[in-house]
């Protein structure tokens, strides 16, 4: 077999798992609406199929949007069927299939192996079945890590029974960068002033969101600096190109984040105005790290002004990074173009990063995602301005929102019209399945478009 058919039989391969992993979220969103309709699942005894669909798109595409208040909407059953569908479109549909394989003792296939190396985006299939018992028990280790942070809060305030039910309900929605809460009207704005919930909760979306394969990476070397294996002055040396890019990524977006709310909202009486200094820092580094795909709020997202929203529309257009639980176009994405561009400013032939060359095939890969996600962008944008009246802010917030399954809101989301509804689910459809297809769509292509050799175009750039 030569290259070409080892290409283009890998290509179907990955195609068939993006057509599995496309249906199985749209079929988890459907089930959801439908058991969201039931009389059981509202308080009222009774929900629109346009709501549920909503309420399902929203939780398993961990957007946090919503069109009605989570809180006194819906009745226990249906909060249990939202943090179900919140997990599962957290982990995603291949990572909790493979677990319930484990836990029916079901060997995994040749064929099960690649998918959920398709799935994750892995070099390699060696370590699989390791590498899902990780992400489960890291998921589960961090999320009751979390629940028990909130508890300390929630019990004195709600009660044991109540305290522990939002503990754990936030603890979920939080590490999967979903947003949804189940506390009052106003998201997090209560605990403004409570380090407590808010650095929990920014604890537990930098978790979800720094992507797993940099967990291990983090906590292999940090076990070896504990088992005196390696010195701790060697600690970043240790770490992965792909875990230095995504760690510096992150902190310089949270810290650019976290100074531009500062700096605009300081003096602003509608966000941080009438707070104190230090409540002030810590609801901006709490903004900044909610914009990264997670959608909890301590501040009035329509009480910011307009160089804010700006720039929060750039966060969260990024998003988290890549194999978690976070949206946009991924860290590592522009991370690559970004040292493209620098490659070209230094006159370098190659793209390098850490003294590491980037493949040319992932910068072009980046460059290609980067251009599609910012069309769609655009493009929805357009749509619900049109067949909506919102302003330019509002309208392009609310879709970065749902395109990089943030679920921060200008206050629209409920006054949307059918039309726009419908306009919002397909971008929180896209937003959480999109980055996947497109990586796996360009991830290997056939070399029959390649076979062929042109003649360079002389053209004019600049």
């Amino acid at each position: 077999m030569d290259v070409a058919e080892k290409n283009e039989k890998k290509l179907r391969r990955q195609m068939r798992t993006t057509s599995k992993i496309l249906l199985g979220f749209l079929l988890a969103i459907l089930t959801g609406a439908v058991l969201l309709t039931l009389p059981v699942a509202t308080v009222s005894g009774k929900s629109d199929f346009l709501t549920a669909l909503f309420t399902a798109t929203t939780s398993v595409c961990v957007t946090g949007l919503v069109v009605v208040p989570t809180f006194s909407y819906w009745t226990l059953f249906g909060k249990i069927v939202i943090l179900a569908l919140i997990q599962l479109g957290g982990l995603g549909i291949v990572a909790l299939t493979s677990f319930v394989m484990l836990l029916m003792n079901r060997k995994f296939s040749l064929r099960n192996r690649m998918m959920i190396q398709d799935a994750f985006g892995l070099s390699t299939m060696q370590g699989m079945v390791v590498f899902i018992k990780r992400v489960i028990k890291g998921t589960v280790i961090v999320e009751m890590l979390g629940a028990v942070l909130y508890m300390f809060a929630f019990i004195p305030q709600f009660g044991v029974a109540h305290g522990i039910w939002y503990s754990v309900f936030n603890a979920i929605s939080a590490f999967c960068n979903a947003g949804i809460d189940i506390i009052g009207p106003d998201s997090l704005m209560t605990y403004a002033d409570s380090p407590l919930v808010l650095l929990t909760s920014s604890f537990l979306i930098i978790c979800g969101g720094l992507g797993f394969v940099v967990w291990w990476d983090v906590v292999d070397v940090l076990s070896n600096v504990r088992a005196k294996k390696i010195p701790a002055r060697d600690i970043w040396r240790r770490f992965n190109t792909h875990t230095k890019i995504i760690l510096m990524m992150t902190f310089a977006l949270i810290l650019s984040g976290m100074v531009v709310t500062f700096l605009f909202e300081c003096n602003n009486p509608l966000t941080l105005g009438n707070m104190s200094l230090g409540k002030k820092m810590l609801n901006a580094f709490f903004q900044s790290v909610t914009l990264r795909t997670a959608g909890f709020a301590s501040i009035s997202q329509k009480g910011l002004t307009e160089p804010t929203v700006l720039v929060s529309c750039v966060i969260m257009f990024v998003g988290g990074s890549p194999v978690g639980t976070a949206g946009g176009i991924k860290t590592m994405t522009a991370a690559t173009l970004v040292f493209a561009v620098l490659a070209v400013v230094q006159g370098r032939k190659e793209t390098v990063a850490f003294k590491k060359t980037i493949p040319t095939s992932i910068v072009r890969r980046s460059l290609a995602v980067t251009v599609i996600g910012f069309g769609t962008l655009i493009l929805f944008s357009v749509l619900l301005l049109a067949t909506n009246p919102l302003s330019l802010s509002d309208g392009v917030f609310e879709v970065t929102s749902a395109i990089a399954t943030v679920g921060l809101s200008r206050d629209v989301t409920p006054g949307l019209n059918v039309i726009g509804k419908v306009i919002i689910i397909v971008c929180m459809y896209l937003g959480r399945v999109g980055p996947i297809t497109m990586f796996m769509f360009f991830g290997q292509r056939a070399t029959n478009h390649n076979s062929v050799k042109y003649a360079d175009a002389e053209i004019i750039v600049g």
